[in-house]
């Protein structure tokens, strides 16, 4: 009778229930691992456990019952991380351009994000499991932006690594108010910033000076700019839309030079590098695209240059890509970094520019960005070379977790 029950028992559990081995520790056994940081790794092993990366190399102990990956024809990577992504709500342009003030410290994009829509499942495809979701760039501060996985749990406290992930600034072009209002001209929009940071940084200031004991009255609590602190406090960064070297050389000035805060370069396109000296020697990270090229017309010489080429060729060694999603799908942040690889970027600069370099800027390197024991277990597997356009996604894991297979999922684009 005991023996018929558990029998039953058996036959009514889930299959993963059923399944030996354990879900909480994955072996991968593969042809070619790219760690990034720890160079390359021939006919090597990875172990998850738990969501974290528990060992990695050529001789690796796989524990009884491990769910083991046969991938000795696959090239392993870290999970790809891109700063400039607009599709964390599953509605390309939606709930992300509240076109009333310039600037809007108080909005971010927390609440607008929606787990497991098509256009993360679509990154998991190209190998994408990191991103700084960030509001459009509308007005001159959109808001906070939130770095988060593209999958790997279901609630939305499961995807996030970290809020606020950066602010959002966009100075020049996009947020110009065209209806005459303040913000029509630079002078304007350069006003609109400098009188938001400085009002955030007396702000925090005052309560600098509380908190050391040196006032005896609290500052009056201002909502709008509670989360600004942490800018000044240097635990997340500001990311800035702009272009062309002026407007390029603008943001450097105020908000390294006069405001001292991290600060990333989005876009700096349309001769943006003309001042990549000056990047460089200020140290400061620049986050290329969508375009990966400026043409002749840019700049009446009769000539395709690649951006984070010309970047590097001035100094800058802080170069990471995006893909301003959906100006191009989520799942070609790989096919920006093939384009800037055929455009004259160093393959290994390439790589670093999708992985550890934009983990670096966003200060998420201890989780994400390289494939190193006690980080999330975030592994792409291709075909071969990631940036070689015959190749492709395998499988894709994020915090330990397979959210694509090809054998299970088939071929999503």
């Amino acid at each position: 009778m005991i023996r018929t029950t558990t029998l039953l028992l058996l036959f009514f559990l889930p299959v993963s229930a059923q399944e030996s081995p354990s879900e909480d520790v994955i072996a991968l056994r593969v042809g070619k691992i790219l760690t990034v940081t720890g160079g390359v790794i021939n006919h090597g092993t990875i172990l998850v456990r738990k969501g974290k990366i528990a060992a990695i190399g050529k001789e690796v102990k796989i524990p009884e019952g491990a769910r083991i990956i046969d991938a000795k024809n696959r090239w392993a990577m870290p999970g790809m991380v891109d700063l400039h992504c607009h599709v964390g709500n599953g509605s390309p342009w939606g709930n992300l351009n509240d076109m009333v003030l310039p600037t809007n410290p108080g909005l971010s994009t927390l609440s607008t994000i929606q787990p497991d829509n098509e256009n993360l499942k679509n990154a998991w495809a190209g190998g994408v499991t990191t991103v700084l979701y960030i509001p459009g760039s509308g007005t001159n501060m959109g808001g906070f932006g939130v770095l988060m996985k593209t999958g790997g749990a279901d609630t939305i406290a499961g995807l996030v690594i970290r809020f606020p992930g950066a602010v959002k600034v966009a100075q020049a072009w996009n947020p110009e108010r065209r209806g005459g209002d303040l913000g029509r001209t630079r002078m304007g929009m350069w006003w609109n910033l400098r009188h938001l940071l400085t009002r955030a940084k007396a702000y925090h200031d005052s309560w600098i000076r509380f908190e050391k004991g040196l006032t005896e009255i609290p500052p009056a609590m201002e909502p709008d700019l509670e989360k600004m602190r942490g800018l000044f406090q240097r635990r997340f960064p500001v990311i800035i839309h702009t272009a062309d070297a002026r407007d390029v050389m603008g943001t450097v000035r105020m908000f390294h030079d006069q405001y001292k805060v991290p600060m990333i370069i989005s876009h700096g396109e349309f001769g943006g590098f003309r001042v990549a000296a000056e990047i460089a020697k200020r140290g400061i990270h620049t986050n290329i695209g969508p375009r990966i090229y400026d043409f002749a017309y840019q700049k009446y010489d009769s000539r395709f240059d690649g951006i984070p080429t010309k970047y590097r060729e001035g100094g800058v060694r802080k170069i990471s890509l995006n893909t301003d999603s959906p100006v191009v799908p989520q799942e070609d942040l790989w096919f920006q970094a093939s384009m800037a690889v055929r455009l004259g970027m160093p393959v290994e600069d390439a790589l670093a520019g999708v992985t550890i370099v934009p983990a670096r800027a966003v200060f998420a390197d201890d989780r994400v960005g390289s494939l190193e024991v006690g980080k999330d277990a975030d592994i792409v597997l291709k075909t071969g070379d990631p940036f070689d356009i015959r190749s492709y996604v395998t499988m894709t894991i994020i915090n330990g977790k397979i959210v694509y297979d090809i054998e299970r999922d088939g071929r999503r684009y």
